[in-house]
């Protein structure tokens, strides 16, 4: 537990470090470019992401749960994404002009085409990023994406005061990438040889081929909005989407990020060592929920000054869709591990199985409402959150051999945490509304409010939460005396 704990805190201050630097940047882009310019990245990424993911194809995930991952499964590995990677740079590029076509947008075209330069950079340092999260060393990564984070930032503000509208979102991809290249080579294991083999492709490839493909279709799943309303609606009509959902991942980034790096590296490790800790399982469900219902509870209600704040008055569109998806993640939180306990104990067809069925709905459910507006997209995205929580909650039960008991004991008091979280929230808006909120003294005060009633009532409640704040405020003390001491 002790080494779980040094991983997350090296993987949290990697996470908060590159979201300042994100969220400083999203908040300077989004008032030096449009809707529109948004959109159109969006809906490039799209693509550009399912190209990611083929080229990826399961290859790290492979890197970090092999029982016996020996030279010659690195090398097969390496193989297989220069492989995927430089033919998909190839196939993009070609088929960039139909995709604008589609969308009848030369700028999309544009932003393709030039986003194919990652493909060539990335495979050249994937494998050696994936080896270091298995042996989880966690302080390297972190400078690893913080470089990345700080070249991303720099990049793109500067081009978008050029005018370079939606091309700096480009440039600053690719700045990011290749400043994550450089420092990962730099960081390379001596064991960890950059040359290709072929003996063990099969073996490779036998993993790969359902990590892969459940990756790509959970992407384009969770992208099925930006691509179906790019064409159904407009571009102004996936930025709106896309900014509500970025709102929304602010606490991935911000908390869950963090612990999705050392996740699977740490209970894959349990599972080579002989089985997967089932309460260490409900000890994190217990700490995910209990700050995530909250947070997403929260959000909902302040959501309209949260978007002013953030983004001004032009975004003031997407505080419905907002709401609605805070629901949403209400529900994919609560069984957020499950997917990744299932590739860890060597179940990637399970795992295929459930994602596919998930996305195939997801898919389905947004192009039946696209035509009725962003609102009844995001809340058929959130029926279909409603089903993927109640099939991951069996299957965890099942995988672990967990009683619904077990769970229940955590839900209850963790409703109840929530409850008395948003009650400032919702008397704030209900007493002075959304509007006095804006102003930023009010808003930060009602935080703070939030805070503090969020951590009375952990403590009043005794959640498993309680123990891990009171742990890390003991290390702080003992650090802080270290240091008064000239220690």
């Amino acid at each position: 537990m002790a080494s779980f704990r040094v991983a997350l805190a090296y993987s949290y201050l990697n996470k908060y470090l590159t979201l300042v630097i994100h969220f400083v940047t999203t908040i300077i882009l989004a008032r030096l470019l449009t809707p529109a310019d948004i959109g159109i990245y969006t809906v490039a990424s799209v693509f550009v992401g399912l190209g990611h993911l083929l080229r990826e194809f399961g290859i790290n995930n492979y890197i970090v749960q092999e029982k016996d991952l020996t030279t010659d499964r690195i090398r097969a590995a390496f193989t297989l994404n220069l492989l995927f990677g430089w033919s998909i740079a190839l196939i993009l590029y070609f088929t960039r002009t139909p995709i604008g076509n589609f969308y009848e947008s030369e700028a999309v075209r544009e932003v393709i085409g030039l986003l194919c330069i990652n493909f060539l950079l990335v495979p050249v340092g994937a494998i050696t990023f994936a080896y270091l999260r298995r042996e989880m060393r966690f302080q390297h990564t972190m400078i690893i994406q913080v470089a990345s984070a700080i070249a991303s930032a720099a990049t793109g503000i500067t081009a978008a005061l050029a005018g370079e509208g939606y091309r700096s979102l480009v440039w600053s991809a690719i700045a990011g990438t290749l400043t994550s290249v450089i420092f990962t080579l730099l960081f390379r294991p001596p064991g960890v040889m950059l040359l290709p083999g072929l003996r063990e492709i099969p073996h490779v490839f036998a993993f790969c081929r359902y990590a892969g493909s459940s990756e790509i279709i959970v992407h384009a799943g969770h992208t099925a909005p930006d691509w179906i309303l790019g064409k159904v609606l407009d571009m102004g009509a996936v930025g709106l989407y896309s900014r509500a959902l970025g709102t929304v991942n602010i606490f991935n980034k911000a908390f869950t990020e963090g612990l999705w790096g050392v996740i699977l590296p740490h209970f894959s490790k349990q599972h080579r060592d002989g089985k997967i800790d089932s309460d260490q399982y409900l000890f994190l469900v217990a700490c995910i929920t209990a700050v995530a219902w909250p947070f997403f509870a929260t959000l909902g209600i302040l959501a309209e000054p949260v978007i002013r704040i953030l983004f001004g008055e032009k975004w003031l569109e997407s505080v419905p869709v907002l709401r609605i998806l805070c629901v949403y993640a209400i529900l994919v939180y609560t069984t957020l591990l499950v997917d990744q306990m299932l590739i860890s104990s060597g179940r990637i067809r399970t795992s295929f199985r459930i994602m596919a069925s998930i996305q195939v709905v997801t898919v389905i459910a947004v192009l039946l409402t696209a035509r009725h507006g962003l609102t009844s997209v995001a809340t058929a995205v959130a029926a279909v959150g409603a089903v993927q929580l109640c099939i991951y909650q069996i299957v965890s039960q099942r995988l672990l051999q967990i009683p619904f008991a077990s769970f229940s004991r955590i839900y209850r008091k963790n409703i109840l945490l929530m409850i008395v979280a948003v009650t400032p929230s919702l008397v704030a808006v209900l007493t002075w509304g959304n509007t006095a909120l804006s102003f930023i003294p009010n808003f930060i005060a009602q935080v703070l409010v939030t805070s503090l009633m969020w951590m009375g009532a952990i403590w009043v409640l005794k959640t498993p939460l309680r123990d891990e704040l009171v742990l890390v405020l003991r290390h702080v003390k003992t650090w802080w005396r270290t240091g008064t001491s000239g220690s």
